[in-house]
C-alpha cells in the first residue's frame, strides 16, 4: 500500500501531509506515492512534493508513483514540474 496524498493537496493540507511524509521517511527506505485521489492541488502542495522528492534523493530513499490523478498531472504541467516530480508516466 502506498502513501496516499488524499483528495486535497493544497495549502490547507500541506502541513499535515508534510508531517506524515516525515514519519514515512524516517521509517522506510522507499516511498510509494499514491496521488490518484487528488482532486484539488495548488502550488504549495506541488512544492511540498518536490521538496520531499529531493529529500528522498539526498537520503537515497526510493520514490515511486503508484498513481496520479489528471488534476495532479495538469497542475504539475502548468508549473513545469512533470519531469522533476517523476510524473512522466502519467502525463499525456
Amino acid at each position: 500500500m502506498g502513501f496516499s496524498l488524499g483528495e486535497q493537496l493544497d495549502i490547507t493540507q500541506v502541513m499535515e501531509i508534510k508531517d506524515r511524509l516525515q514519519v514515512e521517511l524516517e521509517q522506510s527506505d522507499s516511498l510509494l506515492i499514491d496521488g490518484s485521489e487528488v482532486s484539488r492541488v495548488d502550488a504549495p502542495g506541488l512544492q511540498l512534493l518536490l521538496t520531499a522528492k529531493n529529500v528522498c534523493q539526498i537520503q537515497s530513499v526510493s520514490w515511486k508513483w503508484q498513481g496520479a490523478s489528471s488534476e495532479l498531472v495538469a497542475a504539475a504541467k502548468t508549473l513545469g514540474l512533470v519531469e522533476p516530480l517523476g510524473l512522466n508516466d502519467f502525463a499525456d
